[in-house]
């Protein structure tokens, strides 16, 4: 594997940790619900897997995002010599990359894309949240994310259809252009191609 391809390999394992914290409720677990499990199961939880339930999203969306910082310093690029190399080490094969990714394979992390109910969940609560009511919606899928379009568009603003990144689970606001142009757009947003 290409030390570029072991950074995506090793990104996309990071932010799918980020993508599984994500998707919980931050209000869970509730501290009364823990408690009720651990007296029920007197001794199988001990204080110290019970503190770490109670922290398990915090400690994992804050690790997920260092982790990122230090992902983002150690991208591939191109050197004068127009050689791929890390842009912060100056080699071709970035050793911060491979322990990091190293240690991720260790652990068996297994990166879970978004998936079309999850796309549409996290759509429906952005328009909840900006529009203040549930909003019709139409799901529309392509090779990097979906595309979600409000049945009724809300009225103060352009970019109305949204892009959830199918590994990412990001959400973009776009213009409401067809779902062709759309995908093409966005894959030349998200690579950075000309």
């Amino acid at each position: 594997m290409s030390g570029r391809d072991l950074r995506e390999w090793t990104v996309l394992q990071v932010r799918s940790a980020m993508t599984a914290a994500m998707r919980t409720d931050p209000r869970a677990p509730d501290p009364r619900a823990l408690d009720a499990l651990a007296e029920k199961n007197a001794g199988s939880l001990d204080p110290y897997s019970l503190s770490f339930l109670r922290t398990a999203r915090m400690l994992t969306l804050a690790t997920s995002a260092a982790l990122t910082t230090v992902l983002t310093a150690h991208r591939y690029g191109r050197d004068r010599h127009d050689r791929l190399i890390c842009l912060a080490c100056g080699t071709g094969r970035c050793p911060t990359v491979r322990a990091v990714s190293d240690v991720l394979a260790a652990y068996a992390l297994q990166v879970h894309p978004v998936d079309r109910p999850e796309a549409w969940r996290r759509a429906d609560d952005y328009y909840v949240r900006t529009a203040g009511h549930p909003v019709p919606l139409t799901v529309d899928s392509f090779d990097d994310g979906f595309i979600a379009r409000p049945g009724t568009p809300p009225h103060d603003t352009l970019d109305n259809v949204i892009i959830i990144d199918r590994n990412t689970g990001a959400l973009t606001l776009w213009p409401a252009y067809d779902t062709d142009t759309l995908a093409t757009r966005y894959r030349t947003y998200k690579h950075g191609d000309p």
